[in-house]
């Protein structure tokens, strides 16, 4: 008991002594902040290697669907059913793969992959079939060029497989 108290008496400050200032506990502090850096950066890297290993999110969009090249052809003149003239040119939006294969082929024929190789004869026929059997006040009718153009856009797709998405107007004249 002895020493209990010699202890005691040594460490406990006098009256109206300042009490004895302990140092810091910085090791607990450091090692708090460690373990939250750590576990924040295993976190992060498990987050970025997640997102590379599942890939991307969406599929893929199908070639056949998605725009390429637009091809522009010539215009031409043709009679409508009610014996007036329709003069017109169009501009075939192809799809990436029409675009591809049209590329592929021109590059292996002449040596340089062009539009102006695409052959626009499918095009203009169907053109003259479509489009000559309306009447100048069929296409001149509210929504009359557009109807026009949803069946020329339909007939087209169809002639080049699903090569050709849309059907653009880049001339249109009726007399």
């Amino acid at each position: 008991m002895a020493v209990t108290a010699a202890l005691h008496e040594t460490h406990t400050p006098a009256k109206g002594a300042a009490a004895p200032v302990e140092p810091p506990k910085k090791k607990k502090g450091r090692r708090l902040l460690l373990v939250t850096l750590v576990l924040v950066l295993l976190a992060g890297g498990g987050f970025f290697a997640w997102q590379k290993l599942a890939g991307p999110s969406k599929p893929a969009p199908d070639p056949k669907t998605v725009p390429g090249a637009t091809v522009t052809i010539d215009s031409m003149t043709l009679n409508l059913a009610d014996g007036r003239f329709l003069k017109v040119g169009m501009a075939l939006q192809l799809s990436q793969a029409a675009t591809a294969s049209n590329a592929a082929e021109a590059a292996s024929g002449s040596g340089s992959a062009s539009a102006t190789s695409f052959d626009g004869s499918k095009a203009l026929d169907a053109a003259i079939t479509v489009l000559g059997q309306r009447t100048y006040n069929q296409l001149l009718a509210p929504g009359g060029r557009a109807a026009a153009q949803k069946a020329l856009t339909t007939e087209v797709s169809r002639r080049y497989d699903g090569g050709v998405l849309r059907v653009y107007f880049t001339e249109f004249l009726m007399q």
